[in-house]
């Protein structure tokens, strides 16, 4: 079905959202309340069509919402070099198939089966980062407190010139530049 075409059962949200399906289930987690699923097609712009996905149970209020890329491509490897404060408000689109690299840092997020869509900043990715190597060195007891300084001084600075790589295989990740700023330079290179 193209993404223009309605069925009895969809309910147009919004002129970007349908509404899928909705129902329910048992909890996974409790295992005692009931979790109520629903379903919306979105156009997401620079990513295109994604199915959302929310859940609640009733009972315990557990939640979770995932973000499915219904299109993809050829794999794609984006490197963008950030080197002004401005830079580090790059919007950054990461499929749940793709890898992060920021190689200065020695940094790779890779997808595992949990991989979750997520939309941030460059700021927002070395967050994500920061907070991985906390709980790392909570969970693992190995001092990592030198990485996590310098992580630290570049987010508050933003003067530190890094590269951001986003290797994906579906070819949906992206960068996106805020308005009024100088274009990216984006290298892709496309398998």
């Amino acid at each position: 079905m193209s993404s223009g075409e309605l069925t009895d059962e969809m309910e147009v949200l919004s002129y970007y959202g349908k509404k899928l399906g909705e129902y329910s289930t048992q909890c996974p987690v409790c295992e005692r309340g009931v979790m109520n699923v629903q379903e919306v097609e979105y156009e997401v712009p620079s990513l295109g069509p994604v199915l959302l996905v929310s859940k609640k149970c009733s009972k315990c209020g557990f939640r979770q919402s995932d973000i499915v890329p219904l299109r993809g491509g050829r794999r794609t490897r984006l490197y963008l070099r950030v080197e002004t404060p401005a830079e580090y408000k790059t919007k950054v689109v990461r499929s749940p198939y793709a890898q992060v690299m920021i190689p200065e840092l020695g940094m790779l997020m890779s997808p595992g089966a949990a991989a979750q869509t997520f939309i941030t900043n460059i700021e927002g990715l070395l967050q994500i980062f920061l907070e991985a190597l906390e709980s790392y060195e909570v969970l693992e007891g190995v001092e990592v407190e030198p990485l996590k300084r310098k992580l630290k001084s570049i987010i508050e600075s933003q003067s530190t010139s890094i590269t951001v790589v986003l290797d994906d295989p579906e070819g949906v990740s992206a960068f996106i530049p805020e308005p009024g700023t100088r274009p990216l330079l984006v290298i892709e290179i496309v398998s």
